[in-house]
């Protein structure tokens, strides 16, 4: 008779999202549900960003992944729709989101934990007062800072700080970076977006984990910290606790299944000048397999709020309305067209205005093989500032013409001699 004790694993978990200081919308997305977490940030714009974040997370969730090979399948998936979508509608053309994920796979050992990351959102994993970031940032900066090119100082302050050189639904298809942990009892998960990250280091995250262990208080206090910091972006905070207890026999109730159907909660996330707020806990026996049976309940924030008057409604559909034109006007403009400029010695074509207007930042669109030290000097006078051009078919041929005037630098630098 085996009298080793049955272990159970237990997440409790809370999430906080706010839109900050300057953006005009949220346009991330969370949703928590047991043992499934995922937090995106969506880029393109004022409407595109927020279709492309909503759109991947309700892709992802809809799938309700149990394995790993579910996971990937669901995420190429995301992938899919939201390219598919924004291809289809003009309005979003270039949408993306970033799509970070904690979930609670089966695995032939058993269950464990699989991280799976697209984009710049992070998950950090936190244990003894340690804090490790488990997720790559796929942007200009950071690959750039894995190569030992560019510090975190400098980084911080970067022109180009916030181009990915992945996402979701940017192109048909997405390399996915994956990890898998096995559950440890007093573990901690942080997912955020970059609105997060920007504003705070990984010091003062550290010390709000370590000073609370309610995910939801943490979570609250860590969008409050990025708000104070100066909120510049749109914040959001997952935070999930890792507890394993030991049961009697006694107690061996069927804990396979969540005991609350409402703890299921798609985070609708609106214009507030709260954040929003989630949290709960649940249990399950190991090493059992959840049961994909269990009643799933949807709610919106809307659900959960009392004694808004129609007046008030109406006046502020109004402001939203009319601040939404308006960003969208400007959004318009500022990724209307693409240029060619320079970025770390080598010619690129980017789409939007030179140098960004307000918080629409250019993208990248296209590297090329042209290095700096190739240009002559009139050339370079031209790309330094940035060339504005029309379309993307004006920019090659503005890049093929270059082509044509390259210089060797190596018979250059004879010629001085």
């Amino acid at each position: 008779m085996n009298d080793a004790p049955k272990r159970r694993l237990r997440l409790s978990w809370g999430g906080a999202t706010d839109q900050g200081h300057v953006r005009a919308s949220n346009q991330d997305a969370m949703y928590a549900d047991w043992g499934l977490f995922v937090v995106a940030d969506g880029m393109g714009g004022h409407q595109g960003g927020e279709v492309a974040a909503n759109l991947a997370v309700r892709t992802l969730t809809k799938a309700k992944p149990e394995t790993l090979n579910e996971l990937h399948e669901a995420v190429h998936d995301a992938n899919k729709v939201v390219h598919e979508t924004a291809v289809a509608e003009p309005e979003l053309h270039g949408m993306g989101t970033t799509l970070t994920v904690l979930a609670l796979t089966q695995q032939d050992e058993g269950r464990r934990f699989a991280v799976i990351n697209v984009g710049d959102s992070r998950v950090y994993h936190y244990r003894d007062n340690q804090l490790i970031q488990l997720t790559d940032d796929h942007s200009y900066v950071g690959e750039l800072m894995r190569r030992g090119e560019l510090t975190q100082e400098a980084a911080a302050v970067h022109p180009y700080r916030n181009m990915l050189t992945r996402a979701i639904g940017v192109h048909a298809e997405v390399e996915v970076d994956e990890w898998l942990l096995d559950p440890v009892a007093g573990d901690r998960f942080l997912l955020c977006s970059d609105g997060l990250t920007n504003e705070i280091d990984d010091d003062e995250i550290t010390e709000q984990l370590s000073i609370s262990h309610d995910p939801s208080t943490t979570a609250r206090e860590l969008v409050r910290l990025a708000n104070e910091r100066g909120g510049r972006d749109n914040s959001t905070v997952l935070v999930v606790n890792v507890q394993i207890d030991d049961i009697d026999s006694e107690d061996d109730e069927d804990l396979t299944e969540p005991q609350d159907s409402d703890k299921s909660q798609v985070v609708s996330l609106e214009d507030e000048s709260n954040p929003e707020i989630i949290d709960s806990t649940d249990a399950l026996e190991l090493p059992s397999k959840r049961s994909s049976s269990h009643p799933k309940k949807q709610r919106s924030w809307l659900n959960d709020r009392v004694g808004i008057s129609l007046g008030a409604v109406i006046i502020s559909l109004v402001l939203l309305i009319a601040a939404g034109a308006m960003v969208a006007t400007i959004g318009w403009y500022a990724r209307d067209g693409y240029h060619v400029g320079v970025v770390a010695d080598q010619v690129v074509i980017q789409k939007g205005r030179v140098g960004g207007l307000l918080w629409f930042d250019p993208t990248l669109e296209q590297w090329t093989e042209i290095q700096v030290a190739q240009l002559n000097n009139q050339d370079l006078r031209r790309l330094t500032s940035g060339k504005q051009l029309a379309d993307l078919a004006e920019a090659q041929a503005f890049v093929a013409d270059l082509r044509t005037r390259l210089v060797d630098p190596t018979s250059e630098a004879l010629g001085d001699n």
